[in-house]
């Protein structure tokens, strides 16, 4: 307690010392408001002993936060989206050019809390043309992982199945 108050009156020789320096015709009031923001900041610090806890002991049982918007995780399913989208562009470009339809293309993607960015899986998706897939549409679903595993690399799983 003697150290708090000790240093309250330090600030307050301080401050005061300050208040003399600012010339009393130009920006008065402003300086005075600086002077009594800076001065309660301290006091909080003091008698906080450096970490302003405001809700120390207070029940907040009843209320209920709305509203939270937490940015980053909205930039991150938004870069989520955005990566989804080119990847579905591209091999849908791509594998339509050698002829092949694809019903849906999904990709995982994760993005850590560092913002690296990476593509862990790519999923086709072909519709069956009858009750059961045949030979020719076996080899059209190897074909389209065959090359959509070109296009993406080695390193990203490439997946594909009948709906």
């Amino acid at each position: 307690m003697r150290e708090i108050l000790l240093n309250i009156c330090l600030t307050a020789i301080a401050l005061c010392l300050f208040k003399m320096l600012v010339p009393e015709n130009t920006m008065k009031k402003q300086a005075d408001f600086l002077i009594a923001c800076f001065f309660l900041s301290l006091l909080i610090f003091f008698f906080t002993s450096g970490r302003a806890n405001f809700a120390y002991n207070t029940d907040f049982s009843g209320v209920e936060v709305v509203g939270y918007v937490d940015f980053d995780e909205q930039y991150a399913e938004a870069q989520k989206r955005a990566i989804q989208r080119e990847i579905k562009s591209a091999l849908s470009r791509i594998l339509a050019d050698e002829g092949i339809l694809v019903q849906e293309i999904y990709t995982t993607v994760n993005i850590s809390d560092k913002y690296s960015i990476s593509i862990i899986e790519v999923r086709l998706v072909f519709l069956k043309k009858g009750g059961e897939e045949d030979e020719e549409e076996i080899e059209t679903l190897k074909k389209a992982v065959s090359i959509a595993q070109k296009e993406v690399g080695d390193d990203i799983l490439i997946t594909g199945e009948f709906i």
